[in-house]
């Protein structure tokens, strides 16, 4: 099948639909003046459309958004517009950037330069690409029903995968807030963190889930109630009957600024507000974008469980406030939670504050960015765990029969797989604190529903970004072992242990060369030494007596019980 072209792209917005946008706003019709309490005031809706006529210069700004490069191409039926801003530096991890409603691409234009290009070379950089939402801008109205949610980020992994990102991360803000963790649950193979703005996860109706709230998570809660019973109605409205409103938001760019306005706050400088209400005007695409409520509403796919993938979370005072309990819920794997509060003045509870934080607050949220992202990788800094990790996987890849026995006493190739992943799940866990296996690992059952690399893979990611937040001179680091806290080098080393010596287990069983080294072996050995003798009838069977000079694997392998010469 052929992949469709990559096409460049520029902004080009006819002089034509600039001119009349200059005479539909001169010759707007206003409504009555009301009080806040009815909605954005008139005052506030003036201000910006005065501003508009007078002193926005689209020109200006489409000169800015055409000095990055910029393409189109089709996916799943539907013209997809991206920027795609790669960094100079060889070390640089993908990013895909995915804004909300009412933003755009315009969201994340501040960040590109200290992303991509920062200033110090101890600073992670970053390749970016950053997609319009379906029906959110360039290139137009969204042709197709369905663009909610889940197949967004399904087009997004495609994206990447287009572009030969085969591992990337995943940012995002309102509507990306959703989508990104999505992402990460469709490709956790590929996705080596999530980092949002908003995790949006609220009570499910479980009493319990409400004991004992503190008194920060209880002022989440009432603020997300006035948010419901104030400023709801954009929502319900979306959700629907889109099209109605879509006649008012087509025809009248007074119309189309008052109502995204609402979600604007006073303290944004009008340029940002009007670059992004002027790109949904002159794309037409007012009617298309709130489309993505009504799909999301409708939509028959519902995934089941938390998500896997490293989740790191920056919220800012004065937007949502998610609530760690119940985000940990929906998200098993959150490895970074910060809040920050950057807010000088605020027009009271409707203008909220930091919602916009990659144009609000940059510098502070590229740094959070940054140091997910650095933590996740300095799992490089357990060489070791990554190996075996490598070794696990390739091992668990070329499995044809899941039911064969293996040197593990009357397991099958299914049950040391299962439990291979708890164990890494426990690791995970234990210096965490959250998640770990929803299975006995020492009962495993030996049914797999899915793909093996699919069940496997979460885990994997899990224990590693676990340990990338281990410092290396960490003299106590939880484990799952009966030793408890070990330092931190031993617990890397005994996480790395259990899932090579089980990839060894796997390739025996299934008749494949073996994935465990002598390199990664000797490694390994003075691990075991330190750790075995505890675990000796549980985990490991006595050692064996056998040659001295045979080599670094059959010596492990004799150490923990395992017979080198073992065939099924």
């Amino acid at each position: 099948m052929t992949v469709p072209a990559l096409r460049p792209f520029r902004a080009e917005i006819p002089q034509s639909a600039l001119d009349d946008l200059q005479n539909r706003l001169r010759g707007a019709l206003w409504p009555d003046d009301l009080p806040a309490e009815y909605g954005v005031t008139n005052e506030r809706v003036r201000e910006l459309a005065e501003y508009w006529l007078e002193k926005f210069d689209w020109r200006a700004f489409e000169a800015r958004l055409n000095a990055y490069p910029q393409f189109v191409t089709e996916i799943d039926g539907e013209t997809i517009h991206f920027l795609h801003v790669r960094s100079s530096r060889e070390d640089a991890t993908p990013l895909v950037l995915t804004h909300g409603w009412p933003g755009s691409i315009v969201e994340y234009l501040d960040v590109i330069g200290p992303l991509t290009e920062p200033a110090s070379a101890d600073e992670p950089a970053f390749h970016l690409v950053i997609p319009s939402l379906p029906g959110f801008g360039f290139p137009g109205p969204a042709r197709s029903a369905g663009w909610g949610t889940h197949r967004t980020a399904a087009a997004w992994t495609e994206l990447m995968s287009r572009l030969g990102y085969e591992k990337y991360g995943a940012v995002g803000n309102d509507a990306g807030s959703m989508v990104s963790p999505e992402i990460g649950r469709l490709a956790p193979e590929k996705v080596v963190g999530v980092h949002v703005t908003q995790l949006f996860a609220f009570p499910s109706g479980d009493p319990a889930e409400m004991a004992d709230l503190s008194e920060a998570d209880q002022a989440a809660l009432a603020h997300l109630q006035w948010f419901y019973e104030n400023m709801f109605s954009f929502n319900t409205l979306h959700s629907q009957q889109p099209h109605t409103l879509a006649f008012a938001l087509a025809d009248s760019p007074l119309g189309l600024l008052a109502w995204n306005a609402q979600l604007f706050g006073e303290h944004l400088d009008p340029e940002f507000v009007l670059a992004n209400v002027a790109l949904y005007w002159l794309t037409r695409t007012g009617g298309s974008s709130i489309r993505f409520y009504y799909e999301d509403a409708h939509t028959t796919a519902h995934p089941e469980g938390p998500t896997t993938v490293p989740t790191g979370l920056a919220m800012f005072a004065g937007d949502f406030q998610s609530i760690r309990r119940f985000a940990e819920r929906d998200h098993a794997n959150i490895v970074s939670w910060n809040s920050y509060d950057v807010s000088a003045s605020s027009g009271g509870p409707r203008d909220a504050a930091g919602h916009y934080a990659a144009h609000e607050a940059t510098e502070v949220l590229v740094g959070d960015i940054r140091r997910f992202f650095a933590s996740l990788n300095r799992g490089s800094a357990w060489p070791v765990l990554a190996a075996a990790h490598k070794a696990l996987r390739s091992a668990v890849a070329g499995v044809t029969d899941f039911s064969a026995p293996t040197p593990c006493s009357e397991w099958n190739v299914a049950q040391v797989l299962q439990h291979a992943a708890g164990d890494q799940l426990g690791y995970a866990a234990a210096i965490t604190g959250t998640g770990g296996p929803d299975f006995n690992p020492f009962a495993p059952s030996g049914e797999l529903t899915g793909e093996a690399a699919d069940f496997l893979e979460p885990t994997l990611q899990a224990a590693a970004a676990a340990f990338a937040t281990v410092k290396p001179d960490a003299a106590e680091v939880p484990t799952p072992l009966p030793q408890g806290a070990l330092p931190a080098a031993v617990a890397a080393g005994a996480a790395a242990l259990d899932a090579a010596v089980h990839a060894w287990d796997i390739a025996v069983a299934t008749s494949q060369a073996s994935p465990l080294t002598p390199e990664l072996a000797e490694a390994l050995l003075p691990v075991a030494k330190q750790l075995a003798e505890p675990l000796r009838g549980f985990a490991y069977a006595p050692a064996l007596e056998g040659p001295a000079d045979d080599g670094p694997v059959p010596s492990l392998l004799r150490y923990l019980g395992r017979d080198p010469e073992w065939t099924a």
